[in-house]
């Protein structure tokens, strides 16, 4: 079988909307979910045999689920069908799940929210400062262009812990153009995820 459609700039621009759209989408879901347990107390239930103390809300149980596998759906779309153009899903989803998940805790105010929140933060910015030394250009605009050439990065490329590494032969010097294709599609995929899950989720 004929693969060869998977290696076109269409699908590796496609799939990096794609991927950071759903992403998005699921994180501003799980996001609104957290935010409405913190306001419940920290805890509610839903189903089961015995007396529930606190009832989770309709939108809670719909969305909670179905915000984590999208999450990791969309990751998988970057990573098999981005192949390395645009800003690297990989490289940022952990970051954004910890460290905005932090947020809902900080909000929730309390010892144990406030050492969860820092608890977070670290889980989330740790793997993202090794990521960003190990090339930050390769973070936001991703390791190849739509076309598929790898870029010759000025720093190297240095072996990172999440996103894809681009080819020791990379000859293509990255330029504005690349850069905003790598950023912008990425971003403005991701700003569209994150409304539709605000009204999605109210609308619920």
């Amino acid at each position: 079988m004929n693969n060869s459609w998977v290696r076109t700039p269409l699908v590796r621009v496609a799939a990096s909307a794609v991927s950071w759209f759903g992403f998005a989408l699921a994180f501003g879901l799980l996001y609104q979910v957290a935010l409405a347990v913190i306001a419940l107390g920290g805890y509610c239930a839903s189903g089961g045999p015995y007396e529930i103390a606190v009832e989770c809300p309709e939108n809670v149980v719909a969305f909670a689920p179905l915000s984590i596998f999208g999450g990791l759906i969309a990751v998988g779309i970057g990573v098999f069908f981005s192949n390395g153009f645009g800003a690297q899903l990989t490289a940022w989803a952990w970051a954004i799940l910890f460290i905005g998940l932090a947020v809902p805790f900080a909000i929730g105010g309390g010892v144990s929210n406030w050492f969860v929140c820092v608890l977070f933060v670290l889980m989330g910015a740790a793997p993202l400062v090794l990521e960003l030394r190990a090339n930050a250009a390769r973070a936001f605009i991703g390791s190849r262009t739509a076309g598929g050439e790898a870029f010759a990065f000025r720093n190297g490329d240095r072996r990172s812990l999440m996103s894809m590494t681009a080819p020791a032969e990379g000859t293509v010097t990255p330029n504005a153009g690349h850069a905003l294709a790598g950023f912008l599609v990425p971003a403005v995929s991701a700003a569209l995820g994150v409304l539709l899950a605000i009204s999605w989720f109210r609308a619920s």
